[in-house]
């Protein structure tokens, strides 16, 4: 029993979840912030992220400015990272997306689920004067993306996914807000093993995606090709189409199995 009356176990994962929370706010931070900015954040107590700072600049997974007196993240941060990259398969799985960008012309991603939104993990841009620009650690509604109707298509109850997104907010003229018609896209999604979006999360933007399945057939991740509508007709869709479904094949061999990613 700690000197505070809770036992230590508790006490202890409670430091390590807010610590968790300050790295994520630096993680999501352009740039650096304050003990202020950072406690106003989480709901804490400005004294709490100061002695929590303190530990992770001490463990090197936070920088502090001493001029300032602002923090950002440090190189035991960046090191993780990389490992991560590594040991999740997406370092290679990175020439596979340069290579699919190289033959479309056009930019490719790679996301990953992270509870009701998609994650930019993996970004290859494209050549091309007028591109659709989306940065790594972008995340992106499920039900108007490319990449989100192929995480959600592959779930394994769609009913269940469809009525936990909940009210779908109209983003253009063409995005799918109803629970119905979203049951039909992703049924066809389903079908022909990857899902294209026509300007329904933001005008003139066409994205092609196949999921990158695992061992039971569930979507790990997606491998999406976007670009411009007028570059990306319809007749031009079967072919982007079996292009990334063989990329996300490809993807699937170099990401290991069993792990949530």
């Amino acid at each position: 029993m700690a000197a505070d009356g809770t036992t230590g176990k508790i006490t202890g994962t409670q430091t390590i979840v807010r610590a968790l929370a300050v790295l994520r706010v630096l993680r999501d931070t352009d740039g650096d912030a304050g003990i202020t900015e950072i406690a106003r954040a989480l709901d804490l107590n400005t004294s709490t992220v100061h002695r929590i700072a303190k530990a992770l600049v001490a463990a090197g997974y936070v920088a502090r400015n001493e001029r300032t007196e602002r923090y950002r993240l440090g190189r035991e941060a960046f090191l993780l990272g990389r490992a991560a990259e590594r040991t999740l398969g997406f370092d290679a799985a990175e020439p596979l997306l340069e290579r699919l960008a190289a033959e479309t012309g056009e930019s490719v991603n790679l996301v990953v689920r992270d509870g009701d939104e998609g994650l930019v993990v993996l970004r290859v841009e494209s050549a091309q004067p007028l591109r659709f620009t989306q940065p790594v650690g972008a995340r992106v509604p499920l039900y108007c993306t490319s990449t989100g109707k192929a995480l959600l298509a592959f779930a394994a109850d769609l009913d269940a996914e469809i009525t936990r997104l909940g009210d779908l907010a109209r983003l253009t003229d063409t995005t799918i807000t109803s629970a119905t018609g979203l049951r039909r896209d992703l049924d066809l999604t389903r079908h022909q093993g990857f899902a294209v979006n026509r300007g329904e999360r933001v005008p003139g933007v066409c994205g092609v995606a196949a999921p990158v399945l695992d061992a039971d057939g569930a979507a790990m991740a997606a491998v999406a090709i976007q670009g411009p509508e007028f570059r990306m007709p319809t007749g031009r869709i079967p072919e982007l189409a079996s292009l990334a479904v063989d990329a996300a094949r490809e993807v699937t061999a170099a990401i290991p199995h069993g792990y949530l990613i």
